[in-house]
């Protein structure tokens, strides 16, 4: 466990980097305070700690009061020391309401249906996070830190929404790095004196590529030279103040096709992370991550495993309760997905399995086709996870298999769930 970590008790006090937690017997001795200062490294675990990922979670109400029944059933699918998602929507207070772009909203007991489930940590970088524009961003925060949730991703200003979020468990810290690239609506990004997303530009022959719009010929991607230092640099104090270090990212761009072209014309490319996101998540393993975890697409996409760490380049989707007028990201494989178990002891891993999810397309009551705006009862209860069996997850657990052979990564399928088979030389 890390016993000199910083703890990031609300995202306010996240802009005081210098200030440390330390413990009363760290000041006893001068020898450990100077190794407080300079071990470059927290000690590591000795019990085996578990870290449960998700797709991203589009959720739109107080599930509790909306689908109470599917509560147990979504428990149950996660377990574990650390439960992870992300929130793919905007925190919004009783009367506020948006008509500009797309309005992911959900009432703040959204958040205790997070909680209800076990999550424990949450990235708030996301294209829908400024669905509120600043009054959203600082809606989602001030409630996340009123449940004591950890969460990273988003800010007052440019060094909050990178600062890590520090979660402390009986068995080790555990920090989280969250960014979003693609989509980012104009004035979204945070900045040293405006609140926003942790984002990570995206270029193309120096060109932003936003994924708003199809750019023939233009030479490949690559993240922006200021954003990703920033980001860089942000995992490296991490690696510093932390037994285990989640990096997130969301991501919406692919090549050199706009991310609507590639979905409403169902592009292969929508399978896969293009080589940029490839390059760049091993610069945030060689920098120190020892997960990477994405979503965007909202596909599930394959898992590679390198130098020894986990980079899962989409879970798709686990709540998804998308609007019915989105239909260029409506497709079967958008409600069939994974939730991955990961295990790490004394810093290395041990094991990564996945138990297959399927989501319902058809809530219950009649579905406004026509108004993306519309909440009602149809959005409400559509897109909740359940286990799959049978036939089914034999299908899911397949395609995650041939998605992840592309990465050397070799899967053991044993009825209704898979395991990464591990060797030293990964």
């Amino acid at each position: 466990m890390a016993r000199f970590a910083r703890i990031r008790a609300n995202r306010m006090e996240c802009s005081k980097k210098s200030r440390r937690l330390l413990p009363a017997s760290a000041c006893l001795a001068p020898l450990f305070v100077l190794a407080c200062v300079t071990s470059a490294a927290a000690q590591p675990q000795s019990a085996p700690i578990t870290i449960t990922l998700t797709g991203q979670s589009m959720l739109r109400s107080d599930l509790r009061a909306t689908a109470p029944a599917e509560i147990p059933v979504v428990r149950r699918l996660l377990k574990g020391d650390v439960v992870f998602t992300s929130l793919e929507s905007t925190i919004a207070e009783k009367g506020e309401t948006v008509h500009e772009g797309r309005g992911f909203l959900t009432p703040p007991a959204a958040l205790d249906v997070l909680t209800a489930f076990g999550v424990n940590l949450l990235s708030l970088a996301g294209n829908h996070a400024f669905d509120l524009k600043v009054t959203g961003i600082q809606n989602t925060i001030r409630e996340a830190d009123h449940r004591k949730i950890v969460h990273a991703g988003t800010g007052n200003n440019a060094a909050e929404a990178v600062a890590p979020g520090y979660l402390r468990t009986p068995k080790g810290t555990i920090a989280l790095i969250a960014s979003a690239s693609g989509l980012i609506a104009p004035g979204a990004r945070a900045t040293a004196d405006r609140p926003g997303v942790d984002e990570l530009r995206v270029e193309a022959g120096g060109k932003e590529n936003e994924a708003t719009e199809d750019l023939p010929g233009a030479p490949p991607n690559i993240p922006n030279q200021d954003d990703s230092q920033r980001i860089l640099q942000s995992i490296r104090d991490a690696r510093r103040h932390a037994d285990l270090v989640i990096v997130y990212q969301h991501n919406h761009v692919f090549g050199n096709h706009s991310f609507s072209t590639i979905f409403a014309e169902g592009m292969q490319e929508r399978l896969a992370p293009n080589d940029w996101l490839r390059k760049w998540t091993h610069a945030e393993v060689d920098a120190g991550a020892d997960i990477v975890v994405m979503h965007g697409a909202p596909l599930l996409h394959g898992v590679e495993i390198y130098r020894g760490r986990p980079i899962f380049y989409d879970l798709g989707n686990f709540i998804y309760n998308v609007p019915p007028t989105l239909t260029y990201i409506d497709e079967p494989m958008s409600w069939e997905s994974v939730v991955a178990y990961v295990q790490f002891q004394g810093g290395s891993l041990r094991s990564v399995s996945f138990r297959p999810i399927e989501l319902n397309n058809v809530g219950k009551g009649q579905p406004d086709i026509h108004n993306e705006y519309t909440n009602n009862e149809f959005l409400d209860t559509r897109g909740l996870p359940s286990p799959a069996s049978g036939a089914k997850a034999g299908y899911i657990l397949e395609r995650l298999a041939d998605a992840s052979r592309a990465f050397g990564t070799t899967m053991e399928i044993k009825g209704d769930a898979a395991e990464i088979k591990l060797n030293s030389e990964k």
